[in-house]
């Protein structure tokens, strides 16, 4: 690919790469807001993880019971086969 002049790709061969890098940095993506070591969840300068628990715990409700469910013995019951 020759989008350098010619002379340059010759004598300056990283010429090529140098390019392409910032060809990339122009399409990357950038996140607006804090950029601040240390201020999200993870910081790598303190080898420290923020990490938050959710304040109930994931456990679903128990079932409720019909009473017929109570009364009559289940049908995949081993017990209630002998």
């Amino acid at each position: 690919m020759m989008t350098l002049n010619v002379l340059e790709e010759l004598f300056v061969p990283g010429s090529h790469h140098t390019h392409e890098e910032r060809k990339r940095l122009e399409h990357s993506r950038e996140d607006a807001g804090s950029n601040d070591p240390g201020c999200g969840p993870i910081d790598l300068a303190s080898g420290r993880v923020v990490i938050t628990l959710p304040a109930e715990p994931a456990v679903l409700p128990p079932r409720p019971r019909l009473e017929e469910d109570a009364e009559a013995p289940s049908r995949t019951d081993p017990e209630a086969d002998a």
